[in-house]
C-alpha cells in the first residue's frame, strides 16, 4: 500500500529508505534559462563558419554560460520558428513545432548532508507545441554531469558533449536508433557522463545510468529517490543522489573536484530533439568559485 501511493504522488524510490529534504529555503537558488536547441550538434557548435563564439571557447576557455546567458531566450525563439542563426545563418529547426514557446525560466537548487546530494528544478509549464510524441510522460528532466573534468569541453559546453549532428532526428541523422555519445568515451577511466532522469507517467521509474560510446539508460545505484509534482501552476523536480555512487556509470562526488554538468525537460510529451536544454554549468561541494557558471552546493 505504501508503494502504491507513493507511486501515486509521483515519488520513486530507487532504494533504501526515505530521508528527509533539505530546507530549502535555506538554500541559493540559480536561475537558468532553458532554451530549445533544434539540430544544434556539437559538430555546429564548435565550427567557427557557423559559430563566432569558437574563438572565445576554444581559446579564451570561456563557458557558453558567460556568453549566453543573457540572450539565450533570444537564440531559442529563433530556432523554435525556423529562423536563421549563428554566423552562417543556419536553420536549426527544419520542421518548427507550432506553438512551442522558445525557452523556459528554470530555478535550480542544490544542497547536500554529506552523504547525499539534492537537486531542485521549478518552472511554470510554458505554452507547448503539437508535437506529442511520448504517451507515458508529461514531463521528463535529465541531468548529465561527468567525473570533475574527465569529459574533454564539459566544462564550456556542459552536456553538448553527448550531442552530435548523426543523432537520430538530427541533421546527419541515418541510424534512427543511433542515442547521445561521448567520443572517445572511457568507462574505466572516468571519460563519461552520469545520467539521472526523472518520468512524470503513471507506474514509470527513474533512470540511473551514463553516456559512453551511447546512451545507457541503467547501471547506475547512486540515485536514491526521484520525486515530481505540479505545485499550483508549477512544476517541482527533485532528486536526491549519494555522494558515493557505486555503480556502473556512477560517478563519486568528492569534496576536492568541480563538476560539469546540464539538464534538459521534455515538455507536454515530447521526444528527441524537442526539450529545453540548459548551458554549461559547474557545481562544487563548499567551496566558492569565480566562474559565472559555477554553483556551490553548501552542506545542510
Amino acid at each position: 500500500m505504501k508503494k502504491m501511493t507513493l507511486a501515486v504522488l509521483g515519488i520513486f524510490v530507487a532504494g533504501g529508505a526515505l530521508a528527509a529534504a533539505p530546507d530549502w529555503s535555506k538554500a541559493p537558488t540559480r536561475k537558468m534559462t532553458l532554451f530549445f536547441p533544434g539540430q544544434s550538434g556539437l559538430e555546429w557548435v564548435m565550427n567557427k563558419a557557423d559559430h563566432s563564439a569558437v574563438p572565445d571557447i576554444v581559446d579564451k576557455k570561456r563557458a557558453c554560460a558567460k556568453c549566453h546567458e543573457g540572450d539565450a531566450h533570444e537564440i531559442g525563439d529563433k530556432i523554435v520558428k525556423g529562423q536563421p542563426v549563428g554566423s552562417s545563418k543556419t536553420v536549426l529547426e527544419p520542421t518548427p513545432p507550432k506553438g512551442k514557446v522558445g525557452s523556459i525560466p528554470v530555478t535550480f537548487q542544490a544542497a547536500h548532508d554529506g552523504e547525499k546530494i539534492y537537486f531542485r528544478f521549478e518552472w511554470v509549464p510554458p505554452q507547448n507545441g503539437d508535437k506529442k510524441m511520448d504517451n507515458k510522460n508529461e514531463v521528463k528532466l535529465t541531468m548529465m554531469f561527468d567525473g570533475g573534468g574527465t569529459v574533454d569541453g564539459s566544462n564550456l559546453n556542459g552536456c553538448w558533449a553527448t550531442c552530435h549532428n548523426d543523432l537520430r532526428s538530427m541533421k546527419d541523422g541515418k541510424d534512427d536508433k543511433k542515442t547521445k555519445y561521448i567520443t572517445g568515451a572511457d568507462l574505466a577511466g572516468g571519460k563519461f557522463m552520469d545520467l539521472i532522469q526523472f518520468r512524470s507517467g503513471k507506474g514509470e521509474k527513474p533512470v540511473d545510468g551514463y553516456v559512453t560510446d551511447a546512451r545507457h539508460m541503467e547501471g547506475g545505484k547512486g540515485l536514491v529517490k526521484a520525486e515530481g509534482k505540479k505545485e499550483g501552476n508549477k512544476w517541482v523536480v527533485t532528486f536526491e543522489r549519494s555522494l558515493a555512487g557505486g555503480g556502473k556509470g556512477d560517478h563519486a562526488i568528492t569534496a576536492d573536484k568541480v563538476y560539469n554538468f546540464g539538464f534538459a525537460i521534455h515538455e507536454d510529451f515530447t521526444n528527441a530533439r524537442f526539450h529545453y536544454v540548459s548551458l554549461g554549468y559547474q557545481f562544487g561541494l563548499d567551496k566558492t568559485g569565480t566562474e559565472k557558471n559555477y554553483i556551490n552546493v553548501v552542506k545542510q
